[in-house]
């Protein structure tokens, strides 16, 4: 039979992208769930308040966490494995029913997510290549920056950003061929689209 486990304020139960074999059932005080918005990637909390469960998403379906799971004032929780969370539920149809709904109103908020990023208003496939080699020559990642600039005028050899993706393309492949470090890029800021 599981036991409740005393947790301090300020503890990572699990974080994003580990993978989670048990079931968390809050039991007294608080915890909650941090994740990164779809559309800002700025950090969601959900508070999970006593009698709640979280850990269900991962453990059943074997994949990484999609959030971090912290204390956030002494708290006590019963942990589970798999095997009896389903024995829990088996015997105790309103934990089932508790599931249906917390699912149903994630599923509505991830729903609400993507419908208002389909509304937003989409960039040419041109801009968005261009864009794409921008930011890894910003980031460095020049092997990638030079097939991006490559696909660029391989697909677009006259559009309004060849002559910029040309030059772009010699600075990632000067830097490749040097290891990283081309005095080309050492103070130079890319142009980002539309600056």
């Amino acid at each position: 039979m599981p036991k409740p486990v005393q947790y301090k304020a300020g503890s990572l139960i699990y974080r994003n992208g580990e993978e989670i074999d048990k079931i968390f059932i809050l039991q007294t005080w608080k915890v909650s769930l941090v994740s990164a918005d779809v559309e800002t990637g700025s950090d969601v909390k959900e508070p999970i308040s006593p009698g709640e469960f979280f850990g269900v998403k991962s453990a059943f379906g074997r994949y990484p966490s999609e959030e971090n799971a912290i204390v956030t004032a002494d708290s006590t929780i019963i942990v589970l494995s798999v095997p009896e969370f389903e024995a829990m539920a088996m015997s105790n149809t309103r934990i089932v029913l508790k599931m249906l709904k917390v699912f149903s109103s994630q599923l509505r908020r991830v729903h609400s997510q993507i419908s208002r990023l389909l509304e937003t208003e989409t960039v040419k496939p041109d801009e968005g290549l261009f864009s794409i080699g921008e930011k890894f020559l910003k980031l460095k990642r020049f092997s990638h920056a030079v097939y991006a600039f490559k696909r660029y005028l391989t697909n677009y050899p006259n559009g309004k950003k060849a002559a910029l993706a040309k030059k772009n393309l010699e600075l990632a492949e000067t830097a490749v061929l040097s290891g990283g470090r081309s005095p080309l890029l050492k103070n130079r800021k890319p142009r980002m689209p539309g600056s």
